[in-house]
């Protein structure tokens, strides 16, 4: 597949329905897709680059269902979601919870005493921050997780981390450097649908 869905792609639609499709916000790597294939363990998920994208791509049947926090033990409450969610008239059909291991990703090679800066979305920073300030590193917000991971890898970066997930490091060939490095570890993502879906699958 492509690169994430926006708001406005004419995308496809969905197959012939042998696999539901099921989309996040975030790039491949993100707790999101996480979240998608725990609750929809045999799904195709569908990345998208903003909230938007995704509650549109369930209303226009792009997609069978998306998986989008609503909650974390850290930030509180994602009310931008809960608008969406209104305004797109879709329903929630389903909660699944996650534990987040925050992960230090960094190129191969590379040593913690190295890095200078480590990028991540602005939460996950948060949520590591005695960590983070432990290693004397500057803090580099970046879109989500998994995007910050790819940044890393894509671009080479030797004196550069990021907070991310294991899946992430698979994905984009980096090294954990150290695992679980957050503070509290919970986050709560939302199932959300159409008006036609209200069952598990």
């Amino acid at each position: 597949m492509g690169g994430p869905l926006s708001a406005t792609d004419p995308a496809s639609s969905p197959g012939n329905g042998s696999k539901i499709r099921v989309a996040y916000q975030g790039l491949p790597g993100a707790y999101s897709e996480a979240a998608a294939l725990k609750a929809y363990p045999k799904c195709e998920t569908v990345p998208c680059d903003q909230f938007e994208a995704a509650f549109k791509a369930v209303e226009l049947w792009l997609v069978d269902k998306a998986v989008l926090p609503i909650e974390n033990s850290v930030g509180g409450s994602i009310h931008r979601n809960y608008d969406l969610l209104l305004r797109h008239r879709l329903h929630m059909v389903g909660e699944v919870q996650l534990v987040v291991n925050h992960c230090l990703l960094a190129l191969q090679g590379v040593r913690k005493e190295e890095l200078k800066r480590v990028l991540s979305h602005p939460q996950a920073l948060a949520q590591c921050e005695m960590t983070l300030n432990q290693l004397g590193v500057i803090k580099v917000n970046a879109d989500d997780t998994a995007g910050a991971a790819q940044i890393v890898a894509s671009d080479g970066l030797r004196d550069a981390a990021a907070v991310a997930s294991a899946r992430a490091a698979e994905i984009y060939g980096l090294d954990i450097l150290a695992e679980r490095i957050q503070e509290l570890c919970l986050a709560w993502m939302q199932c959300t649908a159409d008006k036609s879906s209200s069952d598990w699958y």
